[in-house]
């Protein structure tokens, strides 16, 4: 008689199986790796639609206030250019300042004409706060308080002030932090925020319209030189930028408009 005494091999499948499947168990997932963000204007630079205009001569400046980090155009820090009513946020601001200073308070007359300098960018009244500082005092002030070395390309005229691009954020973000701590500065931060529709062009333009800019632009027609001079200097959430322009009188004021607008978009597009 044969007798069937089973065979080992189908017998050990099982438990071989059952190791292998623990042995699966306890295998780890494959790590997944998160791809780095995409590269910022401030690690890379841009090109703008704009640098081959001809006849325009561009310098543009962004400043990030929360941690330094600048990015500009080549000329951004070297190239100068008529400071035109942009300097008069800082010649509010120092009057303020001074008037603190000396213990005074800032009369209604005074209010007043700092909010026709900045809303209205009203030059006269511009004109009377610098005349009762001691006028290019004031320039001089600026460099004292912010740290920005500007001076006049013709004396007593404050729209003459010689400014480059980086030097425009660092006025504009001198005077956002500054101004609040002297007696009645609240209000040019208030002012600056609440640009008449004629001077809110440029930067604005670019941004949600729910935004909050703080912005003191600045432009003139030089009949001696056949040139607009358009700056716009602005500064939203912990972002400052500066977009200064020259070119021909024939243009007009509105393709400076444009040309700030469409740098300032080039830049959003590519922020973190």
């Amino acid at each position: 008689m044969v007798v069937d005494r089973g065979l080992p091999g189908p017998v050990a499948a099982p438990a071989a199986a059952a190791v292998a499947t623990e042995q699966a168990d306890q295998t780890e997932p494959a790590a997944t790796t998160t791809p780095p963000p995409p590269p910022s204007v401030f690690d890379t630079g841009v090109t703008t639609s704009h640098d081959q205009d001809e006849g325009l001569w561009l310098s543009w400046s962004l400043l990030d206030t929360a941690d330094g980090r600048r990015v500009g155009s080549a000329n951004s820090a070297t190239e100068r250019t008529n400071a035109e009513s942009s300097i008069k946020a800082w010649i509010t601001t120092d009057f303020v300042r001074v008037a603190g200073e000396r213990r005074r308070d800032v009369r209604a007359r005074d209010r007043a004409a700092i909010d026709a300098a900045i809303r209205r960018s009203d030059d006269q009244a511009a004109e009377r706060l610098y005349r009762s500082l001691g006028a290019d005092r004031v320039l001089r002030d600026l460099k004292s308080v912010c740290g920005v070395d500007v001076s006049t390309s013709r004396r007593g005229y404050w729209s003459y002030a010689q400014i480059t691009a980086t030097d425009a954020t660092a006025i504009l973000d001198c005077v956002l932090d500054g101004a609040p701590t002297y007696s009645g500065g609240d209000e040019i931060v208030t002012d600056l925020r609440s640009v008449e529709p004629d001077g809110a062009f440029g930067v604005a333009e670019a941004l949600p319209a729910s935004t909050t800019v703080a912005m003191k632009n600045g432009w003139t027609a030089h009949s001696a030189t056949g040139q607009w001079n358009v700056n716009c200097v602005a500064a939203w959430d912990h972002y400052s930028l500066a977009v200064l322009t020259r070119y021909p009188i024939g243009r007009q004021r509105d393709y400076g408009a444009a040309v700030c607008r469409d740098v300032t978009a080039t830049l959003l597009a590519r922020l973190d």
